[in-house]
């Protein structure tokens, strides 16, 4: 069981060398550029530093330190939980994300990860065997009413969710691809373990990126070309065409070139995605301008014109439980803050 589980989160044949050494050597430039640790941070690079400074001599921050180590944790105890989730469960799964991306990088615990992301055929069902089995859920159940996969679920005593998926997290206003069709394009890799094809796998981290906060960190970028480079390009473009999600891989990749590889930035990109350019964590004023701008990169004109009143109607009125007057406190400290980091503004709303 020990070898299957191991081989189940690689790729049958690893990317190209010459690729992966041009990305790489892009990451550790972006390191260099950073103005602070908080944006290194921000980007999801902090273990990239880490490693980067400990091999000139540097001193490697105690916050830094810490991140290598819970990382390394979580590359460790990934054979153990999905050890129990195959013992537990007698579906398929399709592991994501997470240790199937670390598994591209130089090093596994280069790619940080706190969960394994399962898509399976009856996620119920696989829920109900999991939790026969040991595991226990997490979280407040009100959270997950309604979305791609169902509570948490983790086994006592190792530090890694577990997460089954009942389908793709897809940008609102966009037709999502099938499950079915997503499901039977997996190869078999292990007894009862399933692998995404890099081309399904770039589209489905660009698109889940995307729905989260578009374009945020750099790391979503390194993911993207990473997956991109062991599909081929066009083989991307091509199942992105067939997804109705062109424009959405288009801008992704475009970015992440920009980015990573000294392509020229798309000039559209850099009034609301100059964080990436520059390295930095996103302002406020780049928050907001990413909620009401980013639909125009994923879908038609007039598509994303029919989105705005609504996404304009979420961003002015006060969210679940507060009253108009602090929503107005809370926009005019917005207003004084636009050229402030985002996580800065965060804290002063806390504390607030």
């Amino acid at each position: 069981m020990a070898a299957a589980v191991g081989a189940a989160w690689r790729y049958p044949e690893p990317p190209d060398e010459n690729e992966a050494t041009e990305l790489w050597a892009a990451v550790d430039g972006l390191v260099d550029r950073a103005p602070t640790v908080e944006d290194l941070l921000s980007h999801r690079l902090d273990l990239f530093a880490a490693r980067r400074w400990r091999a000139s001599g540097r001193r490697v921050p105690a916050e830094l330190a810490e991140r290598e180590r819970r990382a390394a944790v979580g590359a460790l105890v990934v054979p153990l939980v999905f050890e129990r989730i195959r013992s537990a469960y007698d579906g398929d799964v399709i592991p994501m994300k997470g240790p199937v991306l670390a598994a591209r990088y130089p090093d596994p615990s280069l790619r940080a990860f706190s969960d394994l992301d399962l898509l399976v055929e009856d996620p119920a069902e696989a829920q109900a065997q999991l939790l026969a089995a040991g595991f226990e859920e997490v979280d407040d159940p009100a959270l997950f009413g309604d979305i791609h996969h169902l509570r948490p679920l983790w086994w006592p005593g190792l530090p890694l969710g577990v997460e089954l998926h009942s389908r793709p997290n897809w940008p609102i206003g966009l037709p999502s691809p099938p499950t079915s069709r997503i499901l039977a394009a997996a190869v078999p890799v292990a007894d009862g373990v399933r692998m995404l094809p890099p081309a399904y796998h770039a589209l489905l981290v660009a698109a889940h990126s995307w729905r989260h906060e578009p374009l945020r960190r750099l790391r979503d970028m390194i993911d993207v070309v990473a997956l991109a480079e062991a599909a081929g390009r066009e083989n991307v473009a091509a199942l992105a065409r067939e997804w109705e999600a062109e424009r959405l891989w288009r801008s992704t990749i475009r970015a992440a070139d920009a980015a990573l590889l000294g392509a020229q930035w798309p000039t559209g990109l850099r009034l609301w995605a100059r964080n990436l350019e520059r390295v930095r964590e996103r302002t406020v004023f780049e928050n907001h301008a990413t909620r009401w701008l980013s639909d125009f990169w994923i879908m038609s004109p007039r598509a994303a014109l029919a989105r705005l009143p609504e996404t304009l109607a979420q961003e002015l009125s006060p969210v679940s439980g507060e009253s108009w007057r602090s929503k107005l406190v809370r926009t005019g400290r917005a207003v004084r803050n636009a050229s402030v980091r985002r996580s800065v503004h965060d804290d002063q709303l806390r504390r607030h």
